[in-house]
C-alpha cells in the first residue's frame, strides 16, 4: 500500500484533445533522494517515491503523452497523423493512479512517439528519452539505458544546433554539460572533453558556477578516462 498523504492530484487538460483529466504528483517530502548521480539522475530509499515516475502525463481519452514542456502548438498535418498512429490505437486506459515501473517506462515511450509525431523540440525530446534512461538505470537494466541515453546525445546534439532549447528549461550551458556526460558515459571521451571545455569556457559562465565547477570535474574524470583508453 502506498499512503496518499505521499501524493496529490493535478488537473490537467490534454495538449491533443483538450479533454480534462487528473494525475498524481509526488509531494516534495515524499521524494528526497539519498544520491544523485553525475547526470543528475536520483536514487530513492524504500519510503520516498520517484516523481520522475509522473513526468509524464497520458490521456485516458486519446492516449496522447506528454510532459508539462510540450508546447500547444502543432505543426501543420500533424494532429491528422497523431490522430491515425496514436488516437486510433488506443485502447483507454488511466495512467492517473499510483504507476509501477512499467507504467512508468510506458508512459516515457508514448511521449517519445507523441512529441516525435509532433515534431517537439529536440531539447524536450532529449529530456524524455533522459529520464526513461534514468529509469532502466534504477531497474539495472545496462542495455535499455545505454540505448536511450544514446537517444538523448543525439537530440541534445540536434538541439545545440539548432539553439532548440529556448524557451525550455535547459540553457544553453546546461545542453553542453549533459553532451559532455552523456558522451563520456557512453565511452566517447574525447567528444566529451570538447564538450566539456566549452561549458568550462563558456561567455555566461560566471552565472552558473555549479555546474561550471561540475563540468571541471567531469572535464578531469573524461581526461583520466581517455588516457587509460588509450594505454
Amino acid at each position: 500500500m502506498h499512503p496518499l498523504e505521499a501524493f496529490y492530484e493535478k488537473k490537467l487538460i490534454c495538449v491533443y484533445c483538450s479533454k480534462p483529466f487528473t494525475s498524481l504528483r509526488v509531494r516534495s517530502r515524499f521524494s528526497i533522494p539519498y544520491q544523485v548521480d553525475s547526470d543528475f539522475c536520483p536514487h530513492y530509499r524504500a519510503g520516498n517515491y520517484n516523481p520522475h515516475f509522473y513526468y509524464v502525463n497520458v490521456c485516458p481519452e486519446c492516449g496522447f503523452a506528454f510532459s508539462e514542456e510540450f508546447s500547444d502548438q502543432f505543426s501543420k498535418g500533424t494532429k491528422e497523423v497523431i490522430g491515425v498512429q496514436i488516437t486510433g490505437q488506443w485502447a483507454k486506459r488511466d495512467f492517473g493512479k499510483v504507476r509501477d515501473i512499467q507504467q512508468a517506462l510506458e508512459s516515457y515511450k508514448l511521449a517519445i512517439l507523441a512529441g516525435s509525431l509532433k515534431r517537439e523540440k529536440n531539447a524536450v525530446l532529449a529530456g524524455l528519452c533522459l529520464r526513461l534512461a534514468w529509469l532502466y538505470r534504477t531497474e539495472n537494466n545496462t542495455d535499455q539505458e545505454t540505448r536511450f541515453m544514446g537517444l538523448a546525445l543525439k537530440a541534445y546534439e540536434e538541439s545545440y544546433l539548432h539553439s532548440d532549447f529556448t524557451g525550455t528549461s535547459m540553457s544553453e550551458i546546461n545542453v553542453l554539460f549533459m553532451l559532455g556526460e552523456l558522451s563520456r558515459r557512453l565511452g566517447q571521451y574525447k567528444k566529451a572533453i570538447t564538450y566539456f571545455a566549452k561549458v568550462i569556457e563558456h561567455k555566461e559562465g560566471k552565472d552558473e558556477q555549479k555546474i561550471i565547477t561540475r563540468a571541471r570535474e567531469q572535464w578531469r574524470i573524461a581526461v583520466e578516462e581517455n588516457r587509460q583508453g588509450t594505454m
